[in-house]
């Protein structure tokens, strides 16, 4: 299983570029699980059934469609132990955010929002690449389809 961050500050191209990756895996045949970071628990409708069942305190919350199956889980997240859990369930794990934590990473170094940062001022850890949204769209995406390939 190989996992891979998408990290860089808002607006900088993360959930475009995760999701031209998961499109590219699963058109390859392989199974994905993302991992999406979050600053706010304010993202589900408490207008809805099940925003009414989660602010009641549900310990977990399930929404079936017809096609999908949401479970909401009211505790504080364990990012290793979500990353164990897919363990032998999935070839990739692409995770957006966290730019904290220690796995291999892609850093989006310009936010449409704050501008350019530099790397070396934020002391992020086990970078492989950094790319600017504007300019290497499509150079991420090589650089990712060597990337997933390599042993």
């Amino acid at each position: 299983m190989k996992i891979l961050q998408v990290t860089g500050f808002k607006n900088s191209g993360k959930t475009t570029t995760v999701n031209r990756m998961v499109k590219y895996l699963k058109g390859q045949g392989f199974k994905v699980a993302v991992i999406k970071n979050h600053h706010r628990d304010d993202v589900h409708d408490a207008t809805t059934d099940t925003g009414k069942f989660i602010e009641s305190g549900s310990d977990f919350t399930m929404l079936n469609t017809p096609g999908t199956v949401m479970t909401v889980e009211n505790k504080a997240p364990d990012l290793k132990k979500q990353i164990d859990d897919f363990t032998g369930l999935v070839d990739f794990i692409l995770i957006e955010g966290y730019k904290d934590e220690d796995y291999p990473k892609i850093f989006m170094a310009y936010s449409f929002k704050g501008g350019h940062t530099n790397l070396n001022n934020i002391g992020l850890r086990n970078v492989l690449k950094t790319f600017d949204i504007r300019y290497d769209e499509e150079t991420i995406m090589t650089w990712f389809k060597e990337w997933s390939i390599d042993e």
